[in-house]
Parts: C-alpha cells; sequence; structure tokens
C-alpha cells in the first residue's frame, strides 16, 4: 500500500506516518538467515571455555549406553553435573541440529470420557507397596510368547526380581515372592525398619490362586487387588512395561527363551543403576535408594499437580560420594560442635 502511494508522488516519511508504521519497518528486506541472536559456539565448562564440540560429545557419551533413552532435559542435568553451565534450550538446540532428538510420541485426538477415581500407594517408604505383573514378550525365532514377571517398588521405582518363562504358575509367583524378600536390599528393610511389604497385583489366575495366597500368608505379606478394568491402579509397573516394549521388545529378536533371557539381563541391570529418572531427582533407582538412606531427600506436595514428589533438603555432596560426609555438613553448615558419632552412624 506504501509503495502504491509512493508511486504517486508522496514521501516514504508521510505514507509511513499515515499507514502508522517505522520507516524501518518499511525498509526492512528478510536476508533468509535465522531470526534473533547467533547462537554461541562455545560452552562453559568448569570456568573453561570450550568448543560446542566437546558438549556434543559428552551428549552422544551419554546416550550411546544401551538402554539410556535419555530427553534433552535428563541430558541437561546430567551435563552440568559434569561441570558445563548449560541450559536445557542450548541442549535442544545441539540435539535437533545432531537428530539426537527422541521421536515424538503419537497421540490420539482428544475424546470424552468418564475417568474413575483410584488410588495411587503414597510416598511412605522403600519396599512398603510393590507392583507385580505379566508381560507378553514374543520369541520371534521359536513363534510364540513367553511371560515376563516383574516386582517393582512404587517409591523407589527398583526391580529387585523378575523372571522369564514360556508358563507362569501360581506357584512360580510364589517361588519368585521368596527370591524377593532375599534380596540384600527388601531383606534389609524388612528386618531394619520393619517394613511390611504390601504386594498389589491385577486379578489373574495366577495372583488369585490358593497357593499364593498360603505363601504370602505364611510371609506375613499383604496382598491387594486392583479393581477389574483399572490399569490405572497398577500404574507404576504399566508404565514399566511401556519402558520395556520400547526399550527391548522392540529394538531385538530374540532367537530363543536363553537368548531372551540374556537381553533382559542386560536391560533389568541398567534400568536399576545406571538409567536415570525424572521422577527420582534424575538418579538410577539404586542409588536413589542410597540417597534416601542418607537423609538427603525429603518428600513434598507439588502445588501444580498435587502430587507427592521427592526433593532434596540438601544438596549431594560429589567428592564424598552419595550424600555428604559428616565433615562437609559440619563445614557448609558452621557447626561450633562436632558429634563424631554422627560420623561414625553415616559411615555405617
Amino acid at each position: 500500500m506504501i509503495s502504491r502511494y509512493v508511486a504517486l508522488g508522496i514521501r516514504v516519511v508521510d505514507a509511513v506516518k499515515i499507514a502508522g508504521i517505522k520507516k524501518s519497518t518499511y525498509y526492512y528486506k528478510p536476508n533468509g538467515k535465522r531470526k534473533g541472536k547467533r547462537p554461541s559456539m562455545h560452552t562453559l565448562k568448569n570456568g573453561v571455555m570450550v568448543p560446542n564440540e566437546e558438549v556434543l560429545k559428552e551428549i552422544l557419551r551419554n546416550i550411546d549406553a544401551e538402554y539410556h533413552d535419555y530427553g534433552y532435559q535428563t541430558l541437561t542435568v546430567l551435563l552440568k553435573r559434569e561441570g558445563f553451565l548449560i541450559n536445557k534450550k542450548k541442549v535442544y538446540r545441539l540435539m535437533k541440529e545432531n537428530h539426537l532428538l527422541n521421536p515424538p510420541v503419537k497421540k490420539g485426538s482428544a475424546r470424552k470420557k468418564a475417568y474413575t477415581r483410584y488410588t495411587v500407594p503414597p510416598l511412605e517408604g522403600p519396599f512398603r507397596t510393590i507392583e507385580a505383573d505379566i508381560k507378553y514378550v514374543y520369541i520371534h525365532q521359536q513363534d510364540r510368547n513367553a511371560l515376563l514377571l516383574t516386582f517393582l517398588c512404587t517409591f523407589c521405582r527398583l526391580a529387585p526380581v523378575w523372571t522369564l518363562q514360556y508358563s507362569i504358575k501360581s506357584e512360580d509367583c510364589a517361588n519368585l515372592v521368596k527370591v524377593l524378600i532375599n534380596q540384600p536390599e527388601v531383606k534389609k528393610y524388612m528386618e531394619d525398619h520393619q517394613v511390611k511389604i504390601l504386594i498389589r497385583t491385577d486379578n489373574g489366575s495366577q495372583f488369585i490362586a490358593r497357593a499364593l495366597a498360603q505363601t504370602l500368608e505364611s510371609l506375613d505379606i499383604a496382598h491387594e487387588f486392583i479393581r477389574p478394568a483399572t490399569p490405572q491402579q497398577n500404574a507404576h509397573i504399566e508404565s514399566f512395561h511401556s519402558t520395556v516394549t520400547s526399550l527391548v521388545c522392540n529394538k531385538n529378536i530374540f532367537r530363543d527363551l536363553e537368548h531372551a533371557r540374556e537381553v533382559f539381563e542386560g536391560f533389568y541391570h541398567a534400568y536399576n543403576e545406571t538409567r536415570v529418572m525424572k521422577a527420582l531427582l534424575y538418579y538410577p533407582p539404586k542409588q536413589f535408594l542410597k540417597l534416601w538412606e542418607s537423609a538427603i531427600i525429603g518428600i513434598k506436595k507439588d502445588p501444580k499437580s498435587n502430587k507427592e514428589v521427592f526433593y532434596f533438603k540438601e544438596k549431594p555432596f560429589p567428592p564424598a560420594g552419595i550424600g555428604s560426609s559428616a565433615e562437609d555438613l559440619y563445614r557448609e553448615n558452621k557447626c561450633s560442635n562436632f558429634d563424631k558419632s554422627v560420623q561414625n552412624e553415616i559411615q555405617k
């Protein structure tokens, strides 16, 4: 419009005033380059500027390990632990430029649903509520399904025991419960903290059988069932099965049962000991359990979701390993009196 009036002899200054825009807007011509400030080519690490290639190498190192399917938010936390001064936007840009982002989850069109209310196990402590469920695993070269039974702690997300068989009966479930209570982590909490385990399952034939009920009763373990057609009440184990599907089942072709067990052995090791989780403050289950035992993690209500979440009452001190040592606490808090018995208790 301005160009038309300028062609009729009106000055540009007058035409832009009439149009109510700035003269720079009229003269602006896009150059095809990216808008905004030019992205930085370096990142600060431990006080020294390093090229972004070093950040990229560290990203690749973290996601190269099998079953470490980290997104940009988790990688931001891990990079900060390595000494990088970086935010999630930059990590996202670097991953996007190098095609390292996880594929987006496809969601169906929203529709009106009537949701049922269900109870989520409260965050009372490790191994107070353990969810158990069975998942089908297809053995390709045998052309048949195997059954994967897993026991999962809803508090620390540790999967201490599992079994993969072509057939799972109530006796197999009962035997796995006996293995569960003899696991070092579980046994410690049952003996030292007087924890009474509650096992939550669906209404499958293996779980409602008398053999399992008798075993649980003899071991003084409580057992509760979710309501029919409400897998949401077993949300933790269902979410775990989704992880199994995407990281194991969709990425492997199993020759036979033994081959599948070898693959799952590696997965459970990574899941329990090296794969960090956002819900666990970006720590793997076993390491999170040690942090919880150090009494530096608390539980609070998230004001946005109104759910119970974990938070650090005190940040872990890396040079001291898991949590802060008694000397570190003394140094940071500038205590006037240092109780040696505290140090002895922590070292235990």
